[in-house]
């Protein structure tokens, strides 16, 4: 029989209570070789059947199946949406069965899923959250505990793409840092791609975080079955967390033809403390406070058209007055806010399309007004101002094509339009003021090719044009997965990356609190990596995974600042270089069971080559080749949760990792006194002392280590569903070095450290 005379079979699986979509499950014809699994949104296709009679099987661990007998003639093209019921097996069950069918049915290579389950099981630092999740992960690792950005496999954190809900979000922290703006309870998966990752993605050349948030509770509510409001908008499920950081509550619910998903966190400190001067009768000179919210909107136009509506909204603000003689108004707020609107169109089983408009706005304005007296005793203003903003207006389409059950092709266009400027201002003065507005055309197929049962092979191919670029980047990948038996499979990928906005941070900078989005100018070539990744995975006995990595990343072109640059010139800011890194991962997890968690072990190997004095020769003994900051040759996590009964539940984190490298002092001398300088003394006029700097990056950090526990209870307080949750950070009170502090005049090295033992608090509740 010819294909053109086969049937076809989709559709989508949702939790039966929640409405929420059934990612990975099994979708089977009894007694026939064919089947398939559901994607992240719940969605299966089923090929190239001949038309005859079948029992139509649906199977997920932690559900009900469900047989519906079919009859099928020639070319028919059937939908059968599901809802499946839960049944008496535990969550972690479910997760065991998506993770053996992402193992069976994903290509992706460097490819980890994060439930809210994994999220929520490791210790955390006052409350959870999903990028410290991730640094725990190997191949993964952060600059220092005051830091939650992602370096993955040694690559710069502005290397990393970040999607929530196929938004790109640019800079997710609060605190400087130290926390990701996603609140966890709003998760529904996490991908997290940390290398050789497939064409549809691009502008970034490390890694590729997915975020997708829950669509919302769409069944019954609070209002259900009453005329008026119940049947356009209800309420059904209302959860909250209340920290020692912040208190955060996330409410869901249907609303007609579709469901909506609504959470907002707010730290409090500020509030504390005007309570705290109030009561003490004294002016606040300060303030610090943080907000992020996120939602989503579902509405239903028909069974095969459906708009989402998705936004999230962050903000830090930071003030302070210092100073009698000399008084400082420190100003400084930062954030970001997105919106996209997207639609989804699933005309037949062949097709799935999905278009959609976004808008991300990031935006960082320093604010620091000083007020000084000269010699006269006359008083006059200082306005210092620091401003980065990137506007990205982003139009998307991506049209699946499931040809049949050996070929799903994928293909896409992207366009960029953005807007950035960076301002540095002192009163009326502009020191520096860029404005750029570049567009970015990208284009990209790829075929998920199933050529036998047992080998998926994953090619594709990316196009860019950047607008202050003449030249067309081309970017070939493919990946493959081949089943030497039904446990045990090898993979690997090889791709080349491209990227044309990065951060401007200084290299030897300890603490990075804030990125400065930049756009690659016309005179600076792309960043440009290749990727190379073969490894195994495995799976042992039922609830363990293996998986075996090795990388090698040579980096093309690389950017970072010039240290010899000329102020009157414009076009040497930056020095173009190269680099590699190479190295492996290995990362055993259990995911069912009483425990569970996982154990990785990393190695990796990163050297970096800039001609600086500009001489035509790279030379080691010129501080021209070496290791990044980012470069730790190895790390070990252990992350562990163990359930004691229904009631109480114990987490556990070890890491530990060799220090990062830095630029040691190893002198001082005394020299001139330049021009600029605000007192210049006559009598010695070589009173500057200054430090002698040894090679850069010659020296390391010592090795870090950290233990973190924490202990949840299920609590019922006045009848409600609830959580306690006690945690602390560091408990053997490690002293990690986060730099050294030189005071040359006493001739003195003091250490200064990161995170003490830091214990904390916490209450869970639903409604």
């Amino acid at each position: 029989m010819g294909q053109n005379e086969s049937s076809r079979i989709s559709g989508f699986l949702t939790d039966m209570d929640t409405g929420e979509p059934i990612m990975y499950a099994n979708i089977v014809l009894l007694d026939s070789p064919i089947g398939t699994a559901s994607d992240n949104k719940g969605y299966y296709v089923l090929t190239n059947i001949p038309p005859k009679s079948y029992i139509l099987k649906v199977m997920m661990m932690g559900y009900e199946s469900i047989e519906n007998t079919i009859t099928l003639k020639s070319n028919d093209d059937i939908r059968f949406d599901f809802e499946l019921n839960t049944n008496v097996l535990q969550g972690d069950e479910v997760l065991v069965s998506a993770e053996r069918q992402r193992f069976e049915n994903k290509v992706e290579v460097s490819r980890i899923n994060l439930s809210i389950r994994d999220i929520k099981s490791a210790p955390a630092f006052a409350e959870t959250d999903v990028f410290r999740t991730l640094q725990l992960l190997p191949g993964v690792s952060s600059s220092s505990d005051f830091s939650s950005s992602l370096v993955v496999r040694g690559g710069s954190p502005d290397e990393n793409l970040i999607y929530l809900d196929g938004i790109e979000v640019y800079n997710p922290y609060h605190l400087g840092g130290v926390f990701s703006t996603f609140n966890a309870e709003a998760i529904s998966d996490a991908e997290f791609l940390i290398g050789g990752f497939p064409a549809q993605y691009g502008n970034r050349i490390s890694s590729v975080l997915n975020i997708t948030s829950k669509e919302g509770n769409s069944k019954k509510g609070l209002f259900f079955n009453k005329k008026g409001i119940g049947e356009y908008w209800d309420v059904s499920n209302v959860q909250g967390d209340v920290s020692i950081l912040s208190s955060k509550i996330l409410a869901e619910g249907p609303i007609k033809n579709g469901s909506w998903m609504w959470s907002i966190r707010r730290t409090y400190l500020d509030q504390i403390a005007k309570l705290y001067y109030s009561v003490k009768d004294e002016a606040m000179n300060w303030k610090y406070f943080f907000w992020d919210s996120q939602g989503k909107l579902i509405y239903d136009l028909s069974p095969k058209n459906r708009l989402t509506f998705s936004s999230f909204y962050g903000r830090d603000a930071i003030g302070f007055q210092i100073g009698e003689s000399t008084e400082i108004d420190f100003n400084w707020d930062w954030g970001n806010m997105t919106n996209s609107l997207q639609w989804r169109y699933v005309p037949n089983s062949k097709f799935l399309s999905t278009f959609s408009i976004s808008n991300t706005n990031y935006e960082f304005d320093l604010d620091i007004m000083a007020t000084v007296q000269d010699s006269l005793d006359e008083s006059f203003q200082v306005n210092n101002i620091v401003f980065n903003e990137i506007n990205d207006w982003t139009l998307k389409e991506k049209l699946d094509w499931f040809v049949s059950s050996k070929h799903t092709v994928s293909a896409g266009i992207e366009l960029k339009n953005l807007k950035m400027e960076f301002k540095q201002q002192i009163n009326d003065l502009v020191l520096l003021h860029q404005e750029q507005s570049p567009n970015i055309f990208s284009a990209f197929i790829q075929d998920k090719w199933q050529p036998t049962s047992r080998l998926m092979i994953q090619p594709g191919f990316r196009i860019s044009k950047y607008s202050l670029h003449d030249e067309m980047y081309y970017e070939p990948r493919v990946g493959f997965k081949y089943l030497i038996n039904e446990d045990l499979a090898l993979k690997g990928a090889y791709g080349s990356y491209k990227q044309f906005l990065f951060t401007v941070n200084d290299e030897d900078e300890i603490l990075n609190i804030v990125d400065f989005w930049q756009p690659i100018l016309e005179n600076y070539s792309a960043k440009s990596l290749q990727q190379y990744i073969l490894g195994f995975e495995k799976w042992v006995g039922r609830n363990w995974f293996v998986s075996l990595e090795g990388f090698y990343k040579p980096y093309d072109n690389t950017l970072t600042l010039n240290p010899n640059n000329n102020p009157s010139k414009d076009n040497d800011d930056y020095i173009e270089g190269e680099g590699t890194a190479y190295g492996f991962e290995i990362l055993l997890k259990k995911s069912s069971g009483l425990l569970t968690g996982w154990l990785g072990y990393s190695y990796l190997n990163m050297e970096q080559r800039y001609d600086f004095n500009d001489d035509g020769i790279i030379k080691e003994s010129s501080g021209e080749i070496y290791s990044p900051k980012y470069d730790q040759p190895h790390g070990i996590n252990i992350v562990l949760n163990y359930a004691l009964g229904e009631k109480n539940s114990f987490g556990f984190t070890l890491s530990n990792s060799s220090g990062k490298p830095f630029t040691p002092t190893v002198g001082y001398t005394y020299t001139e006194n330049s021009p600029g300088d605000i007192m210049i003394s006559t009598d010695n006029p070589y009173s500057n002392l200054v430090e002698l700097k040894g090679l850069k990056n010659s020296a390391r950090y010592p090795s870090y280590f950290r233990i973190d526990v924490s202990w949840i209870k299920n609590i019922h307080p006045f009848g409600l569903d609830g959580k306690f949750k006690f945690q602390v950070i560091n408990i053997t009170n490690h002293f990690n070095t986060f730099l050294y502090n030189w005071d040359l005049e006493n001739d003195k090295v003091t250490a200064v450290g990161m995170f003490p033992i830091l214990p904390t608090i916490g209450f869970e509740f639903d409604l």
